[in-house]
């Protein structure tokens, strides 16, 4: 069963006696998270914020989230004196404890041994200075569990011998509250946790939300083109794709069955059967894979996902990746440079990773998108085509 730790840590509050002023270790895991905690709890007790976290990633990160700790203490009208302990900076402790954890997605067991790690550098200080109690401001967090917090801070509290002050600050609007505190004091607010870990996933959300906008203006550009347009620079593209060295040293194209607005490559496919080479198509495996089936004609090809147009599944019509010469790469957009915009489901970055084939992309020029965002896993051609 669920506990309400807001009303745990409400009866604690309401037994403390007129006049009495206890000490509370607080654990800050950043000035801004500490901002709505340092405003409610200092009416009840005299604080010393410690800021203890070797997490944080990169180190010039770590000293300016102990400026900006500094900087909401000094802000906050406290009843009550607010103090600060500056912790060591033990990122190799960190890194240690993490190892073997380092692709858990965040929130998962290698965020609970670092809640467990900090709370108990906490936990030990507050009982080596005889504080009332100790706490952590991690519970403010909509991304934070507070039930595994509380779990993990009673367990040390038992082991270690001091009182824990049980907290889930991000009710009664708590986490509100600090954004708004943050925003009038004008305060650097971090959109990662603090880790390298951390970072990178949210180095990935904001990717994943930059190409997601990119899409969105892709396809309004797409269904504004006019036909002729289209299908001018589509001839005109698929000339130029011709008389490329690489398409005439090819014996083996993978291609795709442009499907509006992409290039409408059956023009190349039908000028490929002419010139002799061998075409093979994509075929979707399953969610992640896909094959390069060989076909001799579009009657060969149904609607799939997606409108897309396929051929039926046949193991020995299977072009062996070692033996494709030459891809044509789709895309949602592109630029100059070969970064490409896929559709977001990833099947020719896999596909075309460790791919020794030549790799060439076909787009509009009034397609073309700049600068394309690219993550570690995305794919870049380095040969662009258009009409121009």
């Amino acid at each position: 069963m669920k506990i309400n730790y807001q009303i745990e840590l409400d009866k604690i509050i309401n037994n403390i006696k007129e006049g009495q002023v206890l000490k509370l270790l607080l654990h800050s895991c950043c000035g801004p998270c500490s901002s709505y905690v340092l405003e409610y709890l200092s009416k009840y007790f005299e604080i010393t914020v410690f800021y203890y976290n070797p997490n944080i990633y990169p180190p010039e990160e770590y000293s300016y989230r102990v400026e900006e700790q500094k900087k909401i203490i000094e802000l906050t009208e406290a009843k009550n004196p607010i103090h600060l302990i500056t912790g060591e900076y033990e990122a190799e402790k960190f890194y240690k404890m993490a190892r073997g954890l380092e692709e858990v997605l965040e929130g998962g067991l290698r965020c609970h041994k670092c809640y467990e790690m900090r709370l108990r550098e906490t936990a030990r200080l507050a009982k080596e200075y005889d504080f009332d109690y100790f706490t952590t401001t991690l519970s403010i967090s909509p991304h934070k569990n507070s039930q595994i917090l509380n779990k993990i801070a009673e367990k040390i509290s038992q082991e270690e011998g001091v009182k824990n002050l049980p907290s889930d600050f991000k009710k009664n609007n708590g986490y509100k509250r600090s954004c708004e505190i943050t925003r009038e004091f004008g305060m650097y607010r971090q959109d990662y946790c603090g880790c390298i870990f951390s970072k990178r996933e949210s180095e990935e959300r904001n990717l994943k939300k930059a190409k997601n906008e990119l899409r969105k203006k892709a396809k309004e550009i797409a269904l504004d083109l006019d036909r002729e347009y289209m299908k001018e620079a589509d001839e005109k593209i698929i000339e130029k794709l011709r008389m490329r060295s690489e398409y005439q040293g090819a014996k083996n194209i993978f291609t795709y069955v442009g499907k509006s607005p992409e290039i409408d490559t059956s023009l190349f496919i039908k000028k490929a059967w002419e010139d002799g080479k061998n075409i093979a198509v994509p075929r979707c495996r399953d969610a992640e894979n896909m094959d390069a089936i060989i076909i001799k004609s579009f009657e060969e090809l149904k609607t799939a996902s997606f409108g897309i147009l396929e051929p039926e599944f046949n193991e020995d019509l299977i072009m062996p990746k070692e033996e494709i010469d030459l891809v044509i790469v789709p895309c949602a957009s592109a630029d100059k440079a070969g970064n490409r915009l896929g559709f977001g489901r990833g099947y020719y970055d896999r596909f075309l990773e460790n791919l020794k084939a030549e790799k060439i992309l076909l787009i509009r020029e009034k397609q073309i998108l700049s600068p394309i965002p690219m993550g570690k896993y995305d794919q870049k051609i380095e040969v662009v085509i258009t009409e121009k």
